[in-house]
């Protein structure tokens, strides 16, 4: 302390120029270079080296001024050389650097980094902000800008083995650029990866379902939006659903009961019917019980759109058709014989068909051929 405050009056003198003051390197002749910190004080900008022996000196020497860029390069938005002494001094435990400085400096050197094209290097320096809300966030906003829907291994793997960064946040970042856009399948299948259950869900039934269930196959629809999508089929939108009818995870998905989980018991149901083999009664039996059951819910079914009710007529279309198939290949002594023209024991179908909420023309259609089928078997 007695040489520094002897080195300082020295270079003070202003009547004999005893010592050379410690301006910072970028200053050639001489000029005194004024600053104003982040309180408003007032002072004369010094070379790092000179407050690296304040701090040695006195350890509450203010942090804010020793890391200032002035002290060190011309080019004041340089935050390179700051940070890296920032962190030495940080392991030697000078670390009464307040805590806006602290984060203010973080997001500088990481906004400098991200300029110049290192944006992985950005997210190394972020992940040094110690509140973990505001480390989340701003690694986040850095993959939002930086990355992509393409899938790049090799950046994903530094991220995630090296960083260790998260893989929940890249694939959040992903579900939001597909949502800018507008790319719902590759927003549903972020989501998902990401674990946005309650996110994943209004994505497919909002933007999805209903297209994917009316489609039928892969083709091109125009969405009621206006916008032109090549569109999967019922299997992608099953396979969409499958992780979120776990119990674990819809227990806690808002309105799933009405939504996804009839949806995934209908496309579950009709692929079985794809694969049925006749001579499965046991099978038969399990799949009328489940088209039953089926067909109380499809009028829960949410609809918040005309394309929304379009689908809802096209699975109860598909479910009517479904129970009476199903009806025709069991063979139940005890309950009425199936004629020989095909007619069907109209009774045990008439309350799940009736209660399907179908367009009016299909809806009498059914009712007629119910109506026959029980008036043949009254005559028989």
């Amino acid at each position: 302390p007695l040489f520094r405050s002897l080195y300082c009056k020295a270079f003070k003198e202003k009547s004999v120029s005893v010592a050379v003051p410690p301006h910072p390197p970028y200053v050639k002749d001489g000029r005194l270079l004024k600053f104003y910190d982040s309180e408003g004080l007032r002072g004369t900008v010094r070379d790092m080296s000179f407050h690296l022996l304040k701090l040695y000196a006195d350890r509450l020497h203010r942090l804010e001024r020793t890391l200032s860029p002035a002290t060190h390069t011309s080019h004041l938005l340089d935050y390179g050389i700051s940070w890296f002494v920032h962190l030495m001094l940080r392991a030697v435990y000078y670390v009464h650097l307040p805590a806006y400085s602290y984060v203010a400096l973080q997001n500088d050197f990481a906004a400098q980094l991200e300029s110049l094209g290192l944006w992985k290097w950005a997210v190394f320096v972020l992940l040094h902000l110690v509140d973990s809300a505001d480390r989340q966030r701003a690694v986040q906003q850095v993959l939002v800008r930086q990355c992509s829907l393409n899938e790049n291994e090799d950046d994903e793997a530094f991220l995630i083995e090296k960083l260790h960064v998260p893989a929940k946040w890249i694939y959040e970042a992903k579900a939001l650029i597909a949502q800018y856009d507008r790319i719902p399948e590759k927003e549903a299948e972020f989501c998902l990866k990401a674990g946005l259950w309650n996110a994943a869900h209004e994505v497919i039934m909002k933007k999805l379902a209903a297209a994917y269930i009316i489609s039928g196959r892969r083709r091109f629809l125009v969405l009621l939006s206006g916008f032109r999508r090549f569109l999967g089929n019922e299997d992608t939108l099953l396979n969409m659903l499958t992780p979120l009818a776990d119990d674990d995870r819809n227990c806690d998905i808002f309105d799933w009961s009405e939504g996804g989980e009839i949806l995934f018991h209908y496309l579950s149901i009709k692929k079985e019917m794809m694969a049925l083999d006749e001579g499965d009664q046991e099978l038969v039996e399990r799949l009328r019980e489940q088209l039953k059951l089926l067909c109380t819910r499809v009028k829960d079914l949410s609809c918040d759109s005309l394309e929304d009710r379009l689908c809802q007529s096209e699975i109860s279309k598909k479910c009517a058709s479904y129970l009476k198939s199903l009806l025709f290949l069991e063979e139940r002594p005890d309950e009425d014989v199936i004629l020989d023209d095909g007619s069907l024991p109209s009774l045990s179908l008439t309350p799940y068909i009736a209660g399907l909420p179908m367009p009016e023309d299909y809806a009498l259609s059914e009712l007629r051929a119910l109506t026959r089928s029980y008036i043949r078997g009254l005559v028989t």
